[in-house]
């Protein structure tokens, strides 16, 4: 089959992009509908019903106006994924495509703190103002937008086109996840959750673990730790809180240590981070690594929990990782007279999170012909990595190519008054529909 981005008629892009000028107002009003739906996180904010239903209520309007076949499903309990499928026309000539936009946000915190209301969505200064403006919801409406474009132009993809509205990206959840594991398995996806310029294409993400790293040791009273601190001494207590500063302390060594040999030439040097994130002490272990008692400032804790986000690189296996990690815990233990007898335990997947690494090489067709697509609308492509994680990677973990790509460069997109640039976001538009037609191909006739 010949190469689509050579052979995409000019004609065909200029209509479809004529289109999307011409009604850029709807793409407006799209995106104000979408961000006038709180849709906050609920694992982020406690309220059960942060609105995501709501939100894929207005998804489905769109996706039923273009004739699409519509699933629906709870990825969490009362939190709903939702799949628009659009069927091609020859889909043994053509190839699917997943546009894939979460649904979530993380909380708009004090609407004082705002210069615009976080869900009037007002316009001002050629930006659009308001929570998930950028972070998500501008992808979810370009996704959205494309999908309506070409079907009101009466043109006819040959391959299979799904636009994914997902939920819980903003903790990690399993939203994507749940798309590929009930059997949405496209050829690309598009994850248009970058918020980089359009010439950035994202390729590239470690993979990212959270721990607990829990110790145990003696309570004692305080008023005879010096026994356990005098050379020689004989004390009986042991805290757990000086035993977890000696692992805080050799982890920061393995940090360095990592830093300094570990490499991928995608990623930033010193990107495998072992961040401690919580370190909590007491008496008496209790729930979720808390202590049971934190106020007996008296009492030498006999209880420490830490918590750790640990990043490795893109060509790096997980088992090797955390065998690697383990061991060297292990070494740092033989050096001490308790830990050596009394281990600490570390628990991998805290919370949930998980995320496996990514890796699309540039020559992959789908990264080459999105390059293609963005040197025709006059810039420079640059492969390029993502120094956090999402949900590329779960396409991953399947075995399916996925980017990050568009819809417009970052504005303060977890912050007070996030906001998109609108023209940016149309510009975004006009890529993805243009790549859109060159990777699942035009059906003749």
């Amino acid at each position: 089959m010949p190469d689509p981005a050579l052979t995409l008629d000019p004609a065909l892009v200029a209509r479809v992009n004529a289109a999307i000028d011409a009604r850029q107002d709807e793409l407006i009003a799209l995106l104000q509908d979408l961000v006038r739906i709180p849709s906050e996180n609920p694992k982020l904010t406690g309220i059960a019903d942060g609105g995501e239903s709501a939100v894929q209520d207005r998804v489905a309007v769109e996706l039923e106006a273009i004739g699409a076949t519509i699933d629906r499903w709870d990825a969490l309990p009362g939190r709903p994924d939702q799949v628009g499928t659009v069927r091609g026309a020859d889909t043994a000539q053509g190839r699917s495509l997943a546009l894939n936009a979460h649904i979530d946000t993380v909380p708009a915190g004090n609407a004082s703190e705002w210069s615009h209301p976080p869900f009037a969505a007002e316009i001002a200064g050629g930006m659009l103002w308001g929570r998930g403006a950028m972070d998500p919801k501008g992808g979810l409406a370009a996704n959205l937008f494309v999908a309506r474009i070409l079907h009101d132009l009466g043109i006819r993809l040959a391959g299979d086109l799904l636009i994914e509205a997902v939920i819980d990206e903003e903790t990690g959840g399993p939203g994507t996840k749940s798309t590929v594991e009930r059997g949405y398995r496209p050829d690309f996806a598009l994850v248009v959750d970058a918020g980089e310029p359009i010439e950035h294409i994202i390729t590239t993400q470690g993979g990212l673990e959270w721990l607990r790293v829990t110790v145990t040791g003696v309570s004692g009273h305080s008023a005879a730790r010096y026994l356990s601190v005098h050379a020689g001494g004989q004390g009986h207590a042991v805290s757990a809180f000086d035993k977890g500063v000696k692992i805080v302390n050799a982890v920061a060594e393995l940090e360095r240590m990592w830093g300094n040999r570990k490499y991928h030439p995608m990623m930033p040097k010193g990107i495998t981070t072992i961040n401690v994130g919580a370190m909590t002490a007491g008496s008496g272990g209790g729930a979720d690594g808390m202590p049971a008692i934190m106020t007996s400032v008296s009492a030498l804790p006999d209880y420490c929990a830490i918590d750790l986000s640990l990043k490795y690189l893109p060509d790096e296996r997980v088992e090797d990782v955390k065998a690697a990690f383990e061991e060297y815990i292990h070494h740092i233990c033989q050096a001490d007279w308790w830990l050596k007898d009394h281990p600490p335990t570390i628990e991998w997947g805290l919370h949930g999170v998980s995320f496996p690494p990514c890796h699309v090489p540039g020559d992959h067709p789908g990264v080459a012909l999105l390059s293609e697509t963005v040197r025709a609308m006059g810039h420079t492509p640059e492969l390029r990595s993502a120094t956090g994680v999402g949900d590329i990677a779960w396409y991953a973990e399947a075995g399916i190519p996925a980017v990050f790509f568009g819809p417009a460069e970052v504005f303060n997109a977890h912050g007070s008054d996030e906001h998109i640039e609108i023209a940016s976001l149309v510009e975004g538009v006009k890529a993805i529909a243009r790549f859109t037609l060159a990777w699942c191909g035009v059906a003749e006739g």
